[in-house]
């Protein structure tokens, strides 16, 4: 298939007289800071391929005009601009073209004196075969009140209709017979209504719909009917094949897009147009049957974020022209991971990599981020996937010259280990020293509950206490480091005296032998070797509200989880995850905060206290604080999700853990 060879984007939003991005074909995995100019390289390839769908050059060269005059203007603010008396168009060197690798001599390009793009058919059909995802678009799926029920139809009006062609319907209009198959264009022409004709009698100045039995309104009430028989059966593509992606992205979640079709009037009077509803509906979770018409009130924002993306890939494959050949189809993701949680980033990047899901085979991907945690993960999932070989791997920062700020984009390296590697072979070896120790701590603490690597005011712990984590961790699964390698401790804390503390700071009088570096290198192939990722199931998410109320008495305790409930498992063998929690508030026989030692309510009101999950359970079944009887089994029972529909209970069963 034909990919980008190279990009290239000049005087046009951050990027000044850039050298063209040269991506030969590949994947392209991008690191740009802040402000660097990472969202300008999304921009222009949109810009560029959205180009070809425009009706006016006008539409077009908006964007290429000086900014003092076109609030659209996306020319770079540094621009040259061309003196009038010359008259030649102001900032015509601005511009976006790609060359492929189908055809290298061929050029898409898009500027003010170049807009034929208008009129490239096959540009066009990129467009409709590619995609540009990023979390500004994905957050309008989370945009409603909740009060309201989620109707996307607004979203896909402007995001999905304009880019899946229908099979050909005709319409009379002017008296001719016109073909329509893209579906933004047939909508439109629906909402101008069959045509309209005047009055024959005494008010010949009356103008009303087309007569009802007349060819124009039999072809329109065909018209409708074929978008909405075509929209529907859209949906229903959708209805069956999105749960289905959203599922290997993580979660059980069953769910359906109602459509309520468009309506118009048939009588003889003025044309009334009703528009189209889609309603996302609820239908089930966790495996069990329920329906929830405001899901927006009932699933957190990463939740809904997983949904939209599988929306967005299940109709990606109907957006496809089947004959449009082996033409360029790319995909765009500009900092869409931002909504979901490390958990289901991880399944979503598994998802795209996968060589029988037929993204990587089928599209060129290019992955923008401004994470460079999630830089350095997506190229770890490349090189269990696929070949960084066939990836460009590149990193954007913030330039400046002669008070101008510019984008300044490089190769990366992406592991520690690869500069270590570079650094020891160069027998720069207190360089080799610091990427090992950065490469160490990034293969002990990607292994780790991101909960076990930060303090609670956010700072990092020492490398020793991530260490002592990393053993305690993985002995829970079975995994004793002291059994499977029992020097493995034993060449660490040597390592960490010799090199991974002394190299870090200061310090002339410690040599660095090279013996210690190979140390070293093979502590770190030894835990990739031996301490493999753990597949982890999220159970419950950080921020999740549980209220125990006892069956008999009226007595009840809400708290809320501060970490992650998750379970950890390598092979057969696994450990939870326990979080931490607060509570929040409990009640005896409606007097808040009573106090059962002393039989009356506190004094005060308390402050959220922070116990792990198993302590609470704990204490109320071993009727420590709580004299009532409870016990474990009650507890779990009794212990309700807040607006949800499982029980603690449940949930612990359905996952197999055991608190």
């Amino acid at each position: 298939m034909s990919r980008i060879d190279t990009l290239q984007i000049h005087n046009f939003k951050f990027f000044n007289e850039q050298k063209p991005i040269k991506l030969d074909g590949k994947h392209l995995l991008l690191y740009g800071e802040n402000g660097s100019g990472k969202s300008s390289i999304y921009w222009a390839l949109y810009t560029l391929f959205e180009a070809s769908l425009k009706n006016e050059r006008e539409e077009i060269e908006k964007y290429f005009r000086d900014q003092t005059n076109h609030d659209q203007s996306l020319i770079n603010i540094h621009a040259n601009c061309i003196p009038a008396e010359n008259e030649i168009p102001e900032h015509y060197n601005s511009f976006v073209s790609v060359k492929t690798t189908h055809d290298t001599s061929l050029q898409y390009e898009v500027s003010l004196l170049n807009t034929d793009i208008i009129e490239d058919t096959v540009a066009k059909e990129i467009n409709y075969a590619s995609d540009f995802i990023t979390y500004k678009v994905l957050y309008k799926f989370q945009d409603f009140w909740n009060g309201a029920p989620m109707n996307l139809a607004d979203i896909f009006i402007g995001y999905i209709l304009p880019y899946i062609n229908f099979p050909a319907k005709d319409l009379i209009r002017d008296g001719q017979n016109v073909d329509f198959t893209n579906a933004s264009e047939m909508y439109e022409e629906i909402k101008k209504g069959p045509g309209t004709t005047t009055s024959k009698g005494k008010d010949k100045s009356r103008v009303i719909q087309v007569y009802k039995y007349s060819e124009e309104n039999k072809k329109f009430n065909a018209f409708v009917k074929h978008f909405n028989d075509n929209l529907q059966e859209l949906i229903d593509f959708v209805n069956v094949n999105a749960p289905i992606i959203l599922k290997e992205l993580g979660y059980d979640i069953g769910f359906e897009l109602r459509l309520t079709n468009l309506y118009h009037n048939k009588k003889d009077v003025l044309f009334e147009f009703s528009d189209f509803k889609i309603e996302f509906v609820i239908t089930s979770y966790l495996g069990k049957q329920i329906t929830i018409n405001r899901p927006q009130s009932f699933l957190n924002e990463a939740k809904i974020t997983a949904i939209a993306v599988a929306i967005r890939l299940t109709i990606l494959k109907k957006r496809i022209n089947k004959e449009a050949g082996d033409i360029l189809k790319f995909i765009v993701f500009d900092d869409v991971m931002i909504s979901l949680d490390m958990n289901n980033r991880d399944k979503l990047i598994d998802y795209l990599l996968n060589p029988l899901n037929g993204y990587t085979t089928d599209y060129q991907l290019l992955f923008l981020t401004h994470d460079k945690a999630f830089f350095d993960f997506v190229g770890y999932k490349i090189k269990k996937w696929d070949s960084l070989s066939n990836w460009k791997l590149k990193e954007m920062y913030v330039g400046e010259k002669d008070n101008k700020e510019f984008p300044v984009i490089i190769d990366s390296e992406l592991e520690y280990i690869d500069k270590a590697k570079k650094y020891f072979k160069a027998k720069d070896y207190v360089v080799t020293s610091l990427y090992l120790r950065k490469e160490f701590e990034k293969v002990v603490i990607q292994r780790l509950p991101k909960e076990y690597t930060t303090t609670i005011d956010g700072t990092f712990h020492n490398l020793a206490y991530y260490w002592k984590l990393f053993r305690e961790h993985y002995k829970k699964m079975s995994l004793d480091m002291d059994v499977l390698c029992p020097d493995m401790n034993k060449d660490f804390e040597q390592s960490k005296t010799f090199i991974l503390n002394s190299q870090a700071h200061h310090n002339i009088s410690v040599p660095v032998y090279t013996i210690e570096l190979k140390k070293v290198f093979s502590l770190i192939k030894d835990i990739n070797n031996h301490f493999p990722f753990p597949e982890t199931t999220l159970v419950l998410s950080k921020g999740t509200q549980l209220k125990f109320s006892h069956p008999t008495e009226n007595y009840s305790i809400e708290f809320e989880l501060l970490n992650d409930l998750k379970l950890n498992k390598i092979g057969v063998n696994s450990s939870t995850n326990i979080p931490n929690c607060n509570i929040l508030t409990w009640q005896f026989n409606n007097i808040e905060y009573w106090d059962f030692k002393k039989g009356k309510k506190l004094n005060t009101i308390p402050k959220p206290t922070e116990n792990k999950l198993n302590f609470i359970r704990d204490n109320l079944t071993a009727n420590i604080f709580v004299p009532l009887n409870i016990t474990d089994e009650m507890f779990l029972t009794y212990t309700i999700i807040q607006e949800g529909i499982w029980s603690l209970k449940e949930l612990l069963d359905k996952s197999n853990i055991t608190l």
